[in-house]
């Protein structure tokens, strides 16, 4: 586990300021269960009583994605409010799920959701993650009330703004390899946004010249070897738990996650 930090790029740590109330969202998961469950315990350190928000990608990838059902309905049965967006292998795998239960053979399904559906039939959890999966995929984005901050998986078109990105957009908005990110021409005009979805070694956060955070991009790789981010936005505090698993061979390895070494088995 690592100490928090600021919310930028150095890496510079200080002890975080508890701000009344907490808002944390949660890099994308991807079946990272030891992860997931080690972060939560720092969020409730740091951050009692905190309202998480997952920004998508629950369960494919990953070894443990009953252990990430299991952390989600235990955090919300001891009264903790778990917010979950929509990310784009949420819609993968919801949609496999349908398509089996619809009679299809889980043989023919994509080698990814059938690993991730396996995995959760043998851990008894395939019923909850159906629920939870429906649940993430009926939200494209959590935005405050007043506009200030909106937590969405993949992003926003910077000429539409928030309100009229279409929500196919806001799931599934990524660079092609080499070419710039959206972010890249996003000005803060529509508050702070928090993304997934585009796996980066380190988390991304974004500041104007008065020094208020505008983006911040928290995937970094937990499933590919890298590490789960969490994000506090009252504190402008970042939480870092570090990748214990390893790729599971078959699974497809963004560039920058490249090199490392396969799991086993």
């Amino acid at each position: 586990m690592e100490t928090p930090r600021t919310g930028s790029n150095s890496g510079a740590g200080r002890a975080p300021a508890r701000p009344k109330t907490s808002t944390v969202a949660i890099g994308d998961i991807h079946g990272c269960g030891a992860e997931f469950e080690q972060l939560l315990v720092l969020v409730d350190r740091w951050f009692p009583g905190a309202r998480t928000i997952l920004v998508g990608d629950l369960f494919t990838k990953g070894p443990e994605p009953g252990r990430v059902v299991r952390a989600i309905m235990d955090r919300r049965a001891q009264g903790h409010r778990v917010d979950l967006v929509c990310g784009n292998h949420d819609l993968r795998l919801l949609g496999a799920v349908v398509r089996m239960q619809s009679g299809a053979s889980i043989d023919l399904l994509p080698r990814t959701e059938r690993v991730a559906i396996e995995m959760l039939q043998r851990a008894g959890l395939m019923r909850e993650a159906t629920w939870l999966l429906t649940e993430a995929c009926d939200r494209v984005d959590v935005r405050h009330p007043r506009g200030t901050w909106t937590v969405v998986h993949g992003g926003i078109d910077t000429k539409l703004g928030v309100e009229h990105t279409p929500d196919d957009v806001k799931i599934h908005l990524k660079a092609a390899e080499g070419e710039p990110n959206w972010w890249e021409h996003y000005n803060g005009s529509e508050g702070l946004i928090i993304v997934g979805h585009r796996p980066v070694r380190e988390p991304i956060v974004l500041r104007g010249e008065n020094g208020v955070p505008y983006f911040a991009n928290i995937d970094t790789g937990c499933a590919y070897g890298g590490a789960l981010t969490a994000y506090c936005i009252e504190a402008d505090q970042l939480l870092q738990v570090r990748g214990e698993t390893l790729p599971i061979p078959g699974i497809e390895v963004p560039t920058a996650f490249r090199g490392q070494k396969s799991t086993t088995g």
